[in-house]
């Protein structure tokens, strides 16, 4: 793991000086970001209700890493308490803080009772707003902090309580984020880590695979995460969420993932998933140049997106799903509705331009800046595609028909987002010249 930090630009040392507490991190994703912080010369204080704690801390210790082991029940008020006078007591300060601990408990909804809710709620995101209450007003104080909140998938079946707890993390995350702004120094994000080889995940995977149809090997080694057949490894997980928190100010306000840092790294060898769905080059078009065609090619655009989206595995489409629409603002389903609305609307412009139906004509033009705005966040999002197929994909022929079939999606979003202001600059002239 200390070698991949390194590749990623990382020198030991990075963060000497700093003091970070990572909840739930005794074992799995927790265990291995405190060794890879340490690593990079935090001193780590490791937050967690089991033994398995203590175990963590010798293992630094013995890599010539700083850590304190503080055995803490996140659902109990006067658990953190203790553990902050601790963490206090023995480094002065916290800077990085980490709400990694959680619990899954599995079930259908109907089955699973208000206890499994209240206990997933306790754990999962009361503790995330009772540790940050709690270390949040020394960041603030000193001018420096780095805060994150751990999510996943939302919708996945049979773990209802998990996931809605992980969408409030992601929430809760996003909204701090937007208190703090960028002038406090108070970094904020979320950290989306795929699906990483964990206890946690295998132990749930044996009660969730038949639930699922599946046997515990299918389940485990679905292809869900970029650049992996089956489950990340833990350490390699751990070392690019290490590059995020060096990193928190690039990541303040996002979800980040672990991904993106080892890819453009050179670190990930992608093969599967996105280079399937980015291998149906689309051949050589003629752009269309009227707003209603363009349009229509917005919106095969889109079915198409919606195709490639389909067909990946519950799991990896969950991750591609949510993706799009943080980046868009809107799901597929919902960004093909607004443009068949669009067509609709421009139709009934052309009608209504020549019939002489001004009335109508003036209710679309007002709508032209909004719809506008809309368009140019789906623009971007097919502009980062390409960015992150280079990442990505490195076989050179590949690479080059992905890029080209990203690239021919960009540039008619974008030319329709053209021929609407057009649109709209020229109604604004006419209507000035009336």
């Amino acid at each position: 793991m200390f070698e991949i930090i390194e590749k990623m630009g990382l020198p030991q040392g990075t963060l000497a000086g700093k003091v970070a507490v990572i909840t739930g991190g005794g074992r799995g994703i927790g265990k291995e970001l405190a060794r890879a912080l340490a690593w990079l010369g935090a001193k780590v204080i490791i937050a967690e209700i089991n033994d398995d704690g203590a175990e963590v801390e010798a293992l630094i210790r013995s890599e010539g890493g700083e850590a304190l082991y503080v055995q803490t029940d996140v659902s109990d008020e006067g658990s953190i308490k203790r553990l902050a006078e601790k963490a206090l007591k023995e480094f002065g300060k916290v800077d990085i803080l980490i709400n990694n601990a959680t619990i899954v408990e599995t079930g259908s909804i109907l089955e699973m009772s208000l206890e499994n809710w209240e206990k997933s709620w306790n754990v999962d995101v009361l503790a995330a707003v009772r540790l940050i209450k709690t270390f949040l007003p020394g960041m603030l104080e000193r001018g420096y902090g780095v805060i994150v909140t751990v999510t996943s998938d939302e919708g996945m079946p049979y773990v209802a309580p998990y996931s809605a707890s992980k969408a409030a993390l992601s929430s809760l995350g996003l909204s701090l984020a937007a208190e703090l702004g960028e002038e406090s120094g108070v970094s904020v994000f979320v950290f989306a880590p795929g699906m990483v080889d964990t206890p946690g995940i295998r132990n749930a995977a044996k009660k969730l695979a038949p639930l699922h149809g599946m046997t515990y090997e299918e389940f485990i080694n679905q292809n869900v995460n970029p650049g992996y057949d089956g489950l990340m490894p833990a350490e390699e997980c751990a070392a690019g969420f290490a590059y995020c928190i060096v990193h928190a100010k690039d990541y303040h306000g996002q979800i980040a993932d672990p991904f993106q840092p080892l890819a453009r790294a050179g670190l990930l060898s992608f093969s599967s998933t996105e280079e399937k769905s980015e291998e149906k080059a689309e051949p050589e078009k003629v752009i269309p140049k009227k707003p209603i065609e363009l349009a229509k090619e917005v919106k095969k655009i889109l079915e198409d997106v919606e195709r490639e989206t389909d067909e990946l595995n519950m799991f990896a489409k969950m991750w591609v799903k949510r993706a799009f629409q943080q980046r868009t603002g809107m799901s597929i389903k919902d960004w093909l509705e607004a443009v068949n609305v669009l067509i609709s609307e421009l139709e009934e412009l052309d009608r209504a331009i020549k019939s002489g139906n001004n009335g109508k004509a003036e209710s679309v033009y007002a709508k032209l800046s909004w719809i506008c705005s809309n368009l140019e966040r789906l623009v971007d999002y097919f502009k980062q595609n390409k960015k992150d197929v280079e990442g990505f994909i490195k076989d050179p022929e590949k690479l080059s028909k992905a890029i080209d079939v990203l690239s021919y999606r960009e540039k008619i979003t974008r030319l329709l987002v053209l021929s609407l202001k057009n649109m709209e600059r020229w109604h604004e002239r006419n209507d000035r010249n009336i």
